[in-house]
């Protein structure tokens, strides 16, 4: 399947089901936008105190190092929230076609357990863990099939 598209229609979830998620995804999105918005006002925090560290003698550099590396921190956390927010981008589309809640690597069912925890989950834990064999019978790698 990892070189096939995944049908249309082609989810086990039923429509109460599928709204649940989407609600879910919905939130989760919320979240993470508002995560971005307060590292963001983090870091012009962080930025305008290194500004006043870096012009008063009286601070130690080790206090500047320790704000880059916080700012830098933050940057790290926002590209994460921006990755997630890609996930739930790619879920929500994938409801709409209706194949959510199938793994886009194995064509096989995502676990409604993992669902609830992740419903941003585009991998069943079978391809997670790289328990499935590709076409060709060598191993699949999921980090490189999902760029």
């Amino acid at each position: 399947m990892s070189n096939r598209e995944t049908a249309v229609n082609n989810t086990y979830l039923s429509e109460e089901e599928l709204e649940h998620f989407k609600n879910e995804l919905v939130k989760e999105k919320d979240q993470a936008n508002k995560k971005i918005e307060d590292l963001k006002e983090s870091i012009e925090e962080i930025e305008g105190s290194m500004g006043d560290n870096v012009s008063s003698s009286a601070h130690h550099q080790g206090n500047i190092g320790s704000s880059e590396e916080q700012r830098e921190k933050k940057y790290t956390l926002i590209e994460k929230q921006k990755d997630k927010l890609e996930k739930i981008t790619v879920a929500l589309d994938r409801i709409g076609t209706g194949n959510y809640g199938i793994c886009i690597v194995t064509g096989k069912k995502i676990q409604k357990e993992r669902l609830e925890v992740m419903p941003y989950a585009l991998h069943c834990v079978d391809a997670m863990k790289g328990n499935i064999k590709a076409e060709g019978n060598s191993n699949l790698n999921v980090k490189d099939s999902a760029r």
